[in-house]
């Protein structure tokens, strides 16, 4: 469900029923959205909006109780960070060196950048003599959590699972094929889920942030703007010059799911664990603490609206650092 969606039906219960509402109806509402496939982050988003919107009623007086405040928020199972370590990154910049999207991965890598702000980042955005980079807007996919594409994302994790825990037997082989089908099946159904990649403005303002390149960043910026000016040129007329560092071969925004097609080929000729593009902004910043750099500068560079944010992210990295800082205090206080 959209986000919009989400906001509407919030504030259709709140004009409708505000004086009627009960904790049990939205529940049972509540119950709905993830039944139509609504992810638990979404969902636990429209219990803030309709609460903000009670909250604004009980202010008017117009009720007396925030039926939203008595209900449990989904729960939500964090994916584990698998961040890559330092010969990691070294053999993943390596692997993409000449590749196209060797900008992308060496700058969400070496910057912490979401896959939506890498993808629209403008070359006016971008001071390669002075090394900043200005993170003002982000690309985003709308439409693939409609009611027909959210329920093919669940179905499709399953039954991918259930492939991979076959054992490699020749009774399984009928097992096999019958996955195979049903997955197939499933592509075919979200294929046909309309959908639209659209430039957006950033959430917060700290999410609107000025970042240091690293000089690999510099370097592999500059050099990828001399694949794409001759590719420019190949193109001719049919190049669409919306100023985008990360572009398709007709200068379009770069798509988010042609752009994890090609990470995952590259990841493969690394021979690197498999893992998500957004894995690049945890490494970058498991990287950055492992380095002993300031959380809050790290904070600031991911664009967190809190430090705690970060340190509680990021906590797996914290237990290194307490050990280097006892080692460092014992060396300033040990007797001579």
């Amino acid at each position: 469900m959209k986000r919009r969606s989400i906001i509407t039906s919030a504030h259709i219960l709140v004009a409708c029923v505000s004086r009627k509402l009960t904790p049990q109806q939205l529940q049972a509402w509540m119950a709905t959205l993830e039944t139509n496939g609504v992810s638990a982050g979404r969902r636990r988003y429209a219990r803030v909006v309709l609460r903000t919107a009670l909250n604004t009623a009980i202010r008017w007086r117009l009720i007396t109780m925030n039926a939203a405040t008595l209900i449990d928020a989904p729960r939500m199972t964090s994916r584990e960070i698998r961040p890559l370590n330092p010969d990691e990154a070294r053999a993943l910049l390596d692997a993409c060196q000449e590749h196209p999207l060797d900008a992308f991965v060496t700058v969400a890598l070496g910057c912490g950048l979401r896959l939506g702000e890498a993808l629209g980042l403008q070359w006016s955005d971008v001071d390669l003599d002075a090394g900043t980079l200005q993170v003002r807007r982000a690309v985003q996919r709308f439409g693939g959590e409609s009611r027909p594409g959210a329920r093919c994302w669940p179905e499709r994790r399953r039954l991918r699972a259930a492939l991979k825990a076959i054992t490699a037997t020749p009774e399984a082989s009928e097992a096999r094929a019958r996955l195979t089908r049903e997955l197939l099946a499933v592509r075919s159904a979200f294929a046909k889920v309309k959908t639209s990649v659209q430039i957006v403005e950033l959430k917060s303002a700290r999410s609107r942030r000025t970042i240091a390149l690293p000089a690999v960043a510099i370097t592999a910026l500059r050099s990828h703007r001399t694949r794409q000016l001759e590719a420019r040129l190949a193109a001719g007329g049919h190049w669409h010059d919306r100023g985008f560092v990360l572009t398709s071969a007709i200068g379009t925004p770069l798509e988010p799911r042609n752009a994890t097609r090609q990470f995952k080929a590259l990841l493969t000729a690394a021979k690197l664990p498999d893992m998500c593009l957004h894995d690049l902004r945890h490494s970058c910043a498991t990287l950055l603490l492992a380095q002993g750099v300031n959380p809050r500068v790290v904070m600031e560079t991911l664009g967190h609206s809190q430090v705690s944010l970060t340190l509680n992210t990021y906590s797996h990295v914290l237990p290194a650092l307490q050990e280097d800082a006892a080692s460092k205090m014992n060396a300033v206080l040990s007797r001579s």
